[in-house]
């Protein structure tokens, strides 16, 4: 590690260990949450008493209201049961003709006893009214009954009918009449020992009931009320909304329980100012309190969260410090030791209680180095310590000597005066060894490189610049790239002659993987001007300096070129030795296909003749005799042009070809021979076969050849009838066509099946063995295979199948065996040839 950058310009004094500051924390909590605590105590405490006297006054005035409301009821009640006594009594008494004399005066005396009646009046069983009697209070105008008329106020025919039912009295709900307000009656029926005579109605204002029922001490202590079933107000004694009343009490009306409730609310007063105002003196001085509380412990809070951090920078930089593998040393402005990191002292195997207070000589100056070290000590006091600092011989307490780099930083106390020098010492023994190892490691790895028997180049394309160049490119190109160019197979870019130190790398910026492919790209090339042939591998590197290079390592193959042109002559030569020895093999045979038509030209011409003296030949008959002449002639033609063009000298030329093609120009050779050794040919070939790519006369050389030997191995085994005979089945599927030729001879034998395709090995006595072995050649030119089988019957061995296949794509060449040879040579020579 280089501990120059790591040290600032200049130092300060390391601060002194502390104590960790754990507890001091915790006892400063504890005192400033102590008050803080006793504060927020106090407060819940006096809320709480608050809230309690509040909550107990509440209950007090609820309890008194409640109290009050009862009494209100029970004395409303037996007003109204004073009243219903008196109309009980009226309606008793009208059960005697007196009785109901004295109806009427009974009835004013009680409607001017009792204000809140407003009439009273009688029904007869057919609810027909009499005797009305009504209040002094009530307008003339507003009264809506009349003498001798029936009852139509529903509330009231209702109430009448429920009281004839139950025999006792009934009551409407509370309904209003114009001009007059809410009201409610009361029907007590009349019965005498006849049965239901009617009834005394009379009919009560809501308003007046609640004056005369409600005391005036508790109207001006409450807001009274008369409420329906729905709390809708019927009659108020208060100016004030009901409804906005904290409190309130709501007690039924008797005997009116289902429609007349009284409600009573409490008039009940909030604090005053003063209290309030105490109220809230006391709330803002808890909060002052609890703010300036608050303040305090934030500021607490960031002391010692300093204090924390401060304690931690210190052991933070402690344990940098005893961590760090670079020693560190703090000396004064007179060369003596103030201080040692523990690096510095596992460095050199003293103590810090050897190293501390020790002035110049140090103990790990080296003994035969004391004017070294002195020197380079003064220099450090005088402040001319070099940027790069000194590297020097430092001395163990063992007697070890070490290499060391030691670079210089002025000490500055907390006051910006400087006290001394602070130095970082590192070992580098270790680095200056392995750099003394790559030194030897590069020059042993030149060597190498120099004595290689290929040229190798590394050259940076976007700047055109030739990175390195062995000994052997050298020699052949120079120092130029334009060897490498030349080797590539590529053109020089337009700026190869310039000078592109000042340009930026075409690659930079872009991921050095897309480019550094393990696999080297290889290909061949032949250099015109150095008449050699070169295999060629190149590839992507990253450089040391991090551009993308392209290295390429070029050998000379010139002399396995040579070899194979050789090879490639001599296959040539075989190649037409073997088409000629068929030839010479099939003279007889094809003598005797050129003697037929040439013995029919000769027949057809002296007949001719012979007619044409005697002049016995008509022009027509002249015609078609020298139409069957040239048809004879035309004939043998094309014998002579088929063994021409088999043998005829070609290079090899795949075209796409039909199979039908092939097969029928191979059996106009074959037939020949098939006929001479009477032999039977069937053939097979299946429907729909795509054309093929593929030299048409190479393969009809291997299907000749196939088929003749067929034909011999049946004669030979002197095979008669049916089995006399030979099959041709050609079926393809989606990749592949597939050539069998099938016999019925003896068979191969097993020692020769496995020496059957080699070149110069025969069991006939007049061969030369190279027939197969060419034939192999061909189909594996265009990517196929070739083999041989026995087939099997009952009887054992019953001949032999020779079957090859040929592809309907052939693949890309690449490394592919030299091109078998046609009838004539091989194939032309590739001059550029890749492969991954």
């Amino acid at each position: 590690m280089n501990t120059k950058n790591l040290l600032p310009k200049a130092l300060r004094i390391p601060l002194p260990r502390v104590r960790s500051p754990r507890r001091i924390p915790n006892a400063d909590r504890a005192l400033l949450f102590g008050p803080l605590l006793s504060i927020v105590l106090f407060l819940g405490a006096a809320a709480a008493l608050l809230r309690y006297t509040q909550q107990t006054e509440l209950q007090r005035e609820r309890d008194t209201l409640q109290r009050d409301s009862e009494w209100a009821a029970q004395r409303m009640s037996l007003e109204m049961g004073l009243m219903l006594e008196q109309l009980q009594s009226m309606a008793n008494s009208q059960e005697t003709p007196s009785g109901r004399r004295r109806f009427r005066p009974g009835a004013v005396a009680f409607v001017r006893q009792h204000p809140s009646a407003l009439l009273v009046y009688r029904v007869d069983a057919s609810t027909k009214v009499h005797d009305i009697v009504t209040s002094p209070s009530l307008p003339r105008e507003l009264h809506w009954l009349r003498d001798g008329h029936a009852v139509t106020q529903p509330y009231t025919i209702n109430a009448i009918t429920q009281a004839e039912a139950t025999t006792h009295s009934a009551y409407t709900l509370p309904y209003t009449i114009p001009g007059v307000g809410w009201v409610v009656e009361s029907a007590t029926p009349v019965v005498d020992d006849t049965g239901d005579t009617g009834s005394i109605d009379a009919v009560f204002a809501v308003p007046g009931l609640l004056r005369g029922g409600v005391a005036q001490e508790l109207s001006t202590r409450y807001a009274v009320a008369l409420v329906d079933r729905h709390q809708r107000v019927l009659a108020s004694g208060a100016s004030a909304e009901a409804g906005a009343k904290p409190l309130r009490e709501i007690i039924p009306v008797q005997p009116f329980d289902a429609g007349l409730q009284l409600r009573v609310s409490s008039y009940h007063t909030n604090p005053g100012w003063g209290v309030r105002g105490l109220y809230w003196a006391v709330f803002v001085l808890s909060a002052l309190m609890l703010w300036m509380l608050w303040g305090t412990w934030r500021q607490m809070r960031e002391r010692l969260r300093t204090q924390e951090s401060l304690s931690r920078e210190t052991a933070f930089r402690r344990a940098v410090e005893n961590s760090l593998s670079t020693g560190m040393q703090a000396i004064d402005m007179k060369g003596r030791i103030t201080y040692v990191n523990a690096a510095f002292c596992r460095m050199t195997g003293f103590t810090e209680q050897d190293l501390i207070g020790h002035g110049p000589p140090h103990p790990f100056w080296p003994s035969r180095r004391s004017a070294e070290m002195a020197l380079a000590l003064q220099q450090i006091i005088d402040g001319l310590a070099p940027p790069s600092g000194f590297a020097l011989k430092l001395a163990r307490k063992d007697g070890t000597e070490f290499d060391a780099r030691v670079y210089v930083s002025a000490l500055i106390d907390a006051r910006e005066r400087q006290t001394g020098w602070i130095t970082s010492v590192t070992d580098i023994t270790e680095p200056t060894r392995i750099r003394q190892e790559l030194a030897a490691s590069h020059e042993r790895f030149v060597a190498v490189l120099e004595g290689l028997d290929a040229a190798v180049s590394v050259l940076a394309l976007d700047r055109n610049e030739q990175l390195y160049a062995n000994k052997l490119y050298r020699q052949w190109f120079g120092a130029s790239a334009h060897g490498h160019y030349l080797l590539s197979g590529i053109e020089p870019p337009p700026f190869a002659g310039q000078d592109g130190a000042d340009e930026v790398d075409a690659f930079a910026g872009l991921p050095a993987g897309e480019f550094l492919n393990p696999q080297a790209q290889v290909h061949e090339i032949r250099v015109a001007m150095l008449d050699r042939w070169f295999d060629v591998r190149q590839r992507y590197i990253q450089w040391v300096d991090g551009r993308i290079v392209q290295m390429l390592i070029a050998t000379d193959v010139t002399a396995r070129h040579q070899a194979e042109d050789i090879a490639r002559n001599q296959e040539e030569k075989a190649q037409i030795t073997s088409r000629l020895i068929a030839m010479g093999e099939m003279a007889s045979s094809l003598a005797h296909e050129l003697n037929q038509p040439l013995t029919a030209i000769n027949n057809y011409c002296s007949g001719m003749i012979a007619r044409i003296r005697n002049h016995a030949m008509a022009p027509e008959e002249l015609e078609a005799a020298l139409e069957k002449t040239a048809r004879q002639a035309q004939r043998a033609a094309g014998v002579i042009k088929r063994v021409r063009d088999f043998v005829k000298k070609s290079e090899p030329h795949r075209v796409a070809c039909r199979v039908q093609d092939i097969v029928q120009n191979t059996l106009e050779l074959a037939e020949i021979e098939l006929r001479r050794r009477n032999v039977r040919l069937f053939t097979h070939i299946a429907a729909g076969i795509p054309r093929l790519h593929a030299d048409p006369i190479l393969i009809e050389q291997v299907l000749l050849n196939l088929l003749r030997n067929a034909a011999e191995a049946v004669d030979k085994a002197g095979r008669s009838g049916v089995r006399r005979s030979i099959d041709l089945d050609i079926h393809a599927d989606a990749t592949q066509i597939t050539f069998a030729v099938r016999d019925n001879g003896t068979g191969i034998p097993e020692d020769v099946m496995g020496h059957l395709f080699e070149a110069f090995y025969t069991t006939k006595a007049e061969g030369l063995g190279i027939g197969l072995n060419i034939c192999r050649s061909i189909i594996e030119f265009h990517q196929g295979r070739l083999w041989a089988e026995n087939q099997y019957n009952e009887e054992g061995l019953a001949g032999s199948v020779f079957t090859f296949t040929l592809p309907f794509q052939l693949a890309e060449p690449a490394d592919q065996a030299p091109a078998p040879p046609a009838g004539s040579g091989g194939l032309q020579d590739s001059t550029h040839r890749t492969s991954p």
